[in-house]
């Protein structure tokens, strides 16, 4: 019985101990591509640098609401923080690129849709060389 016991405790979809190391590898990631200290992540993600530390050191897990709150400094989803092809695609956009998705992504839905618009008529446009 306690051999069962043990396999369903360490039976499950995901490593939690690996999916920690990995969030913490995409946050690495993403300050790396664009150039965002890690003491100006904390400061905008209202933690810390003590707490920063102690999560991309690995000494400490980091918790839910604090995964959030960097999500929020980094104007990304947590979904894209946890998805690694994600961040391996932002690695390969330029800068300008990195900008303009951000850009669209504080944008109203209005905005949004005008700009959708925009997009599709200057796909139209054929310039002049």
């Amino acid at each position: 019985m306690s051999e069962k016991k043990n396999s369903l405790k360490h039976a499950g979809r995901y490593n939690p101990k690996e999916k920690s190391k990995e969030l913490i590898q995409n946050i690495k990631k993403i300050c790396e591509v664009r150039e965002i200290s890690y003491y100006t992540l904390a400061r905008q993600a209202d933690i810390s640098t003590s707490t920063l530390h102690s999560l991309l050191s690995g000494k400490s897990r980091p918790y839910l609401y604090t995964v959030y709150k960097l999500c929020n400094a980094l104007n990304i989803s947590i979904s894209e923080l946890l998805l690694e092809t994600e961040n391996e695609t932002m690695q390969a956009i330029s800068k300008e690129e990195q900008e303009l998705l951000r850009f669209y992504r504080d944008c109203s839905l209005s905005k949004r849709h005008f700009l959708n618009i925009y997009v599709r008529m200057l796909e139209q446009f054929e310039e002049e060389r």
